[in-house]
């Protein structure tokens, strides 16, 4: 199955969000909307074809809130997918933590 993700950034558990596209047994592609980590609420949308899908979670999700980021695809290459600690947010001016230097 292949499978892509993103994730806003946050920690906790009341404002984590998570977004999963995913190729389903039946060929279609489903988008899985993820809020609270884990254990919280999922919504699914379906899509013909991966690059809907995409389109989709761009249009809708990525482009409402600013910090979301894609999680490195080490998983498709069969290794361990690692997190970023000390990943520079998009639009923060070019400097850790957003504040100008």
């Amino acid at each position: 199955m292949n499978e892509r993700r993103w994730w806003n950034g946050s920690w906790s558990r009341l404002t984590r969000r998570d977004v999963f596209v995913r190729n389903a047994a039946d060929g279609r592609w489903q988008v899985e909307l993820r809020r609270g980590g884990p254990e919280g609420r999922v919504r699914t949308r379906a899509f013909g074809t991966e690059s809907e899908a995409v389109e989709w979670i761009e249009a809708a999700v990525l482009v409402v809130e600013p910090n979301w980021r894609e999680i490195a695809a080490a998983k498709r290459a069969g290794s361990k997918p690692r997190a970023r600690r000390n990943a520079v947010k998009v639009g923060s001016g070019g400097s850790p933590g957003g504040r100008a230097a």
